[in-house]
């Protein structure tokens, strides 16, 4: 709901409710849970919230550097007021009838 590459897919609202339930749920303190809430923040908009929300996704990452990096690179997206959009999440085209 936050990083699809589809605007018709793409709920920023419900996408922010849904990351915060999670982040709730996993006791604020899961680097995963609070990097989704921060790709949902900037998707709703929510720049400030977004850069706030992914630094403390970085204290939680600890020696991870692979998510660390990651963490990094959406950290410049949302400074930029930029949303992030995973491209692996793309709708592949649809095949061609068989003739």
């Amino acid at each position: 709901m936050a990083c699809s590459p589809e605007a018709a897919v793409r709920n920023g609202a419900r996408a922010v409710q849904l990351a915060l339930r999670a982040d709730q749920l996993s006791g604020g303190k899961n680097p995963t849970v609070l990097g989704t809430l921060a790709a949902a923040y900037a998707e709703a908009g929510k720049f400030t919230e977004a850069v706030a929300t992914v630094r403390r996704a970085l204290q939680w990452a600890g020696s991870n550097s692979a998510m660390a990096g990651k963490l990094r690179a959406d950290l410049a997206l949302y400074q930029a007021g930029a949303p992030f959009r995973d491209p692996l999440l793309q709708q592949p085209a649809a095949a061609a009838p068989a003739k």
